[in-house]
């Protein structure tokens, strides 16, 4: 058997991003491992997340008496389960691990951990109810869309819809693997059409993306695909909680590695997220952990 999850020592510095906000998560090769590393650990809204990171053919056990286990590949892939950063595109991929055990593969394995225990709330109808709590989890803070992006436009002026909390998982040299960015929308919310088409900078990096549901509010939440702003066309994709969408990003079919725009972003189509309605009351938010990996290190299996 592995290494239990719940027995190792968090043992990944974490230290503050003073550019960008939230909080750096400092990994290193796998290759180098001889054992597996795992972060600390933060709860919000009743579920538990961290980050492990498992050299090739290392194992680590799962505690199942916790509650219901869910895993996301970040880099890598595991062997059992049989598992890798992207799904199908425009699939949907429950990550739910029953095993007690997972598996890195040959060229080991970077994951996401999310524990959501039997008491855990399935519906967050409040914001108070995803403080985070954990280390330095003062620099997880919550903010509205409005707040966050109001000086560029007025599209999110009173929409109910919150980002904030993150966290940047870095390589051994420093440079960002993926960052890990946390948000929410209440019922009805389209959190805009938009292609990730802007000129990258320090600040807002090119990434590939993918989006893993932590809470569905309405269990009708999901991403839309549309020809352009503004057109009733809609393509939609609900996204239940503890599930992932393979990607929208275009990619190279040989390869698998994103098709990039002449000013270095990726190429997306024109796409969103669209949060449910439903006929009961009081709010219900989708909560969701949108992983930007880096381009360079985004690979689609085909």
């Amino acid at each position: 058997m592995g290494h239990t999850l719940a027995d190792i020592t968090p043992n990944v510095e974490v230290t503050r991003n003073t550019e960008r906000g939230n909080l750096n998560i400092h990994f290193k090769k796998a290759a180098a491992l001889s054992a597996p590393i795992v972060s600390d650990e933060w709860s919000f809204g009743g579920r538990k997340m961290s980050f492990a990171q498992i050299p090739p053919g290392g194992s680590v056990s799962l505690d199942q008496a916790a509650g219901q286990i869910y895993v996301k590949v970040v880099t890598g892939a595991l062997s059992a389960p049989h598992r890798a950063p992207f799904c199908e595109p425009r699939g949907i991929l429950n990550t739910l691990v029953t095993e007690s055990e997972i598996k890195a593969g040959g060229e080991g394995a970077l994951v996401a951990i999310l524990t959501v225990p039997g008491d855990a709330p399935e519906t967050i109808t409040s914001m108070d109810q995803l403080a985070f709590q954990g280390p330095d989890a003062d620099a997880l803070q919550w903010r509205t869309f409005e707040q966050q992006f109001g000086q560029f436009l007025d599209y999110f002026n009173g929409l109910d819809c919150y980002i904030g909390p993150g966290f940047h998982l870095l390589d051994e040299t420093g440079d960002e693997i993926t960052y890990v960015n946390i948000w929410t929308a209440g019922k009805g919310v389209d959190l805009s059409t938009h292609n990730h088409g802007q000129d990258p900078s320090p600040m807002m990096p090119a990434f590939a993306e993918i989006h893993w549901t932590i809470a569905n509010g309405t269990g009708k939440g999901g991403m839309y695909e549309t020809p352009a702003p503004g057109a009733e066309e809609r393509t939609r994709l609900p996204v239940q909680a503890g599930e992932e969408h393979g990607p929208f990003f275009d990619y190279d079919a040989a390869s698998g590695a994103p098709k990039m725009l002449d000013n270095g972003a990726v190429s997306y189509p024109w796409h969103g997220w669209q949060a449910g309605t439903d006929d009961k009351p009081g709010q219900a938010y989708d909560v969701i952990a949108a992983f930007e990996t880096a381009p360079r290190l985004a690979r689609v299996s085909t």
